[in-house]
Order: structure tokens, then sequence, then C-alpha cells
């Protein structure tokens, strides 16, 4: 199976061996990440049980 790499300057992960980043870098892509958006348990709950139904209907 093939899958399509999109490369954008928002889903490029920063993070990989060889490349260097600096402090504020990494501190503002912490603080990026920790604003969100998050689920809910609840809403948690249903994506996976839609995902199984979806699955388990194949």
């Amino acid at each position: 199976m093939k899958t399509k790499n999109i490369k954008s300057k928002e889903t490029e992960s920063w993070a990989l061996p060889g490349n260097a980043i600096s402090i504020d870098d990494f501190k503002e892509g912490i603080k990026k990440a920790e604003k969100g958006p998050f689920y809910t348990i609840g809403e948690s709950k249903q994506i996976l049980e839609g995902w199984r139904k979806k699955r388990n209907s194949r």
C-alpha cells in the first residue's frame, strides 16, 4: 500500500535526528501543542466506537 506524503510547514516534523532547532523554537512548539484542540472523554469514546464499527463492517 502506498501512502501520499504531504509536506507543509504546519505538519513537518522538526523533532527528527539531524534537524537542529533552538530552545526557543522547541518551547514555542510545546506551547502551540498545549493550546489544543483536545477531545473530551465522551468525544474520544464516540470517535473510537465509530472507528470500531467502521472496521468491523468491512
